[in-house]
């Protein structure tokens, strides 16, 4: 089973790190892209999801979850399953905290790490369809002094294809704890240098998602978490849905846990751009179904978005603008293709996905080191028991 696309990546350690200097951006140099998912995968995507779920199904669904927490280390879970035309199934369960033992409030709020980088993108999205950015924008514009900031575009920043370096990997940043403002975290980076020159290579950067959400401050005339609400959470009436201000801690906001203990050295607002959701599942999946049926930006953004799907570090992962395509088998079967999004921190794992066979929606974030593409997936196998059960 694959693996989230973490927050806090790991590409090495940067004690011999040999920065690139590039005047041009590259040609692609790595492995093999990913086809484009075929267009009629976008299609019918947009049906109400106001309903309940079949109660047999909601009890499969209900039972699962209980099984998830009886055997994984995961504190606490929110998950949530929506059928197009059908309805919409979500739960949080568990703890908030094991120490001290501290129950959900009325609105359980998960950390959903780097999925929250697609609201970033959509965000990065609407500016350019209203002509105030373009994919080939010079980073310059706004960063000339950022290593290859002249090579570097907003597409690049997109796709993780700039060779900014990213911020987590420096070996200095990982021992500090607590907020680091947007700034410095890109000074971090900036001081490392870039892995390799744009176009050439696909690596996760955190970094180039908090310039982009700095350009999109300096475009948009305001905070970064505000464009966000404005411009996504409100517009989908998203109303348990926070992007998060800096060092805002909101109540009930599970706490990530290692080894079932309380994480208390994160900062979920630190990551700027590169993820700073905080929701329920069913806010997660109502989100991506908007994003996918062309609710935040047109058709054809979406298709452009997944048009260039990288190979990630995962295999059977591909990244594209702010996008993912997960690709696996379970056995003989045939492959499971999700359109979505993963994310993690060592104390948090969080997905949120479009299964594009069953034609299912899942959203599942836990307050623990424990798989949430594996939870997801336990779920979407209940939905295709019960649609195997009502064939009977």
């Amino acid at each position: 089973m694959m693996t989230a696309a973490l927050f806090i990546a790991s590409p090495g350690a940067a004690e011999d790190y040999a920065p690139r200097r590039c005047a041009t951006a590259g040609e692609y140099v790595g492995a093999p892209l990913h086809p484009p998912p075929d267009s009629a995968v976008f299609s019918g995507l947009d049906g109400a999801m106001t309903g309940s779920l079949d109660d047999s199904l909601v009890a499969r669904l209900d039972l699962a979850v209980g099984w998830i927490l009886a055997n994984t280390a995961a504190p606490g879970i929110t998950a949530a399953v929506g059928i197009p035309g059908e309805g919409l199934w979500s739960v949080s369960r568990g703890l908030a905290r094991l120490e001290p033992r501290t129950p959900f409030a009325s609105q359980a709020l998960f950390y959903w790490a780097s999925a929250g980088k697609a609201f970033t993108a959509a965000v990065v999205s609407q500016l350019i369809e209203e002509g105030k950015l373009a994919y080939t924008d010079s980073l310059a514009r706004w960063f000339p002094e950022f290593p290859n900031a002249s090579a570097i575009t907003i597409d690049h920043l997109l796709t993780h294809t700039s060779g900014a370096f990213s911020f987590n990997a420096d070996l200095k940043f990982r021992r500090k704890r607590g907020y680091t403002e947007p700034n410095e975290l890109i000074r971090v980076a900036a001081r490392q240098g870039n892995a390799s020159c744009p176009g050439e290579r696909w690596s996760y950067s955190n970094t180039g998602y908090v310039l982009l959400a700095r350009i999109v401050e300096q475009i948009d005339g305001g905070p970064f978490h505000a464009a966000v609400s404005r411009r996504v959470i409100e517009r989908l009436g998203l109303r348990s849905t926070i992007a998060l201000a800096p060092e805002q801690r909101p109540s009930g906001l599970a706490t990530g846990h290692i080894a079932r203990k309380p994480d208390l050295d994160f900062d979920c607002s630190m990551p700027f751009g590169a993820g700073i959701i905080v929701a329920p599942a069913e806010d997660m999946v109502r989100f991506w179904q908007a994003m996918l049926a062309g609710r935040l930006v047109g058709a054809a953004s979406v298709r452009h978005a997944y048009a260039h799907l990288y190979p990630m570090f995962d295999p059977g992962t591909f990244y594209g603008r702010g996008v993912m395509l997960i690709e696996f088998r379970d056995g003989d079967a045939p492959p499971n293709v999700w359109l979505g999004h993963g994310g993690g921190t060592p104390s948090a794992k969080a997905v949120v996905a479009y299964d594009t066979a069953s034609r299912v929606f899942i959203a599942v974030a836990i307050n623990g080191d424990v798989s949430a593409e594996a939870a997801a997936y336990r779920l979407l196998r209940e939905v295709r028991a019960s649609r195997e059960s009502g064939k009977r």
